[in-house]
C-alpha cells in the first residue's frame, strides 16, 4: 500500500506517527515475555520487538519502553531471559502486558517458571528461552534497545504466538501449488 493510499484510508488528519503505528500493527511479530531478577527486583514484561542480533557469538536484542519498571530493573540487574511464547501462552502474554485475568497483572503465578543461569526466569513450555547477560543498552526514542549475550538456550518445538492487528494469532502454513 502506498503512502497516498494510507493517507486516504486513515483520513487527511492522520499524522506520520499514526500511520506508522497503523502500519506496524499490520506486521506480524512474535510475542515474548522478558524476565529479570536480581538486586532491582523480579519483573516481567510482554514485548513484540525481539530478534537475534548475532550467531557468533549468540546475541539477542529487544525493545522495551523506558518508562517500564522492567526496563530499569534489567539495566540494574544486568541480566534477562527472553521467553518466546508458544501459541498456548495467550494468558501469560496478557498478564505481562498488564492485563489482569485469573491472576493480578504482572504476577508470576500465572505460569510455571524456573530460574535461569544468568538471573532471569525461564517459562515452562516456552517455544524458546534465551538466558542473557546484558551487554549493551541503547536509547532510541521512547524505548531502550537491550542487547544480551546468550548464556543458555532452551528449545521446545511448538507453534509460536504472533501479534497481528492488535490480536494474538498462531501461524498457518501457506500452501502453494507446484
Amino acid at each position: 500500500m502506498s503512502t497516498q493510499a494510507s493517507v486516504s484510508q486513515h483520513g487527511q488528519g492522520s499524522s506520520e506517527r499514526d500511520l506508522f503505528v497503523a502500519a506496524m500493527g499490520h506486521v506480524a511479530a512474535p510475542v515474548a515475555v522478558i524476565t529479570t531478577d536480581g538486586p532491582a527486583g523480579r519483573f516481567g514484561i510482554t514485548v513484540s520487538s525481539v530478534t537475534s542480533a548475532s550467531a557468533d557469538p549468540p546475541m539477542m536484542m529487544a525493545c522495551i519502553n523506558r518508562r517500564s519498571p522492567a526496563f530499569a530493573a534489567i539495566i540494574e540487574n544486568g541480566c534477562f531471559v527472553i521467553n518466546m511464547l508458544s501459541h498456548d501462552h495467550v494468558g501469560v502474554a496478557e498478564n505481562f502486558a498488564g492485563r489482569a485475568g485469573a491472576f493480578p497483572a504482572f504476577d508470576f503465578g500465572c505460569a510455571a517458571w524456573k530460574p535461569g543461569q544468568a538471573g532471569g526466569w525461564l517459562l515452562d513450555g516456552a517455544l524458546a528461552s534465551f538466558d542473557c547477560t546484558l551487554e549493551q543498552s541503547v536509547d532510541v526514542g521512547t524505548h531502550g534497545v537491550i542487547i544480551g549475550g546468550v548464556r543458555h538456550t532452551c528449545l521446545r518445538p511448538t507453534m509460536t504466538l504472533l501479534h497481528f492487528r492488535r490480536a494474538f494469532h498462531r501461524p498457518e502454513p501457506v500452501l502453494h501449488n507446484s
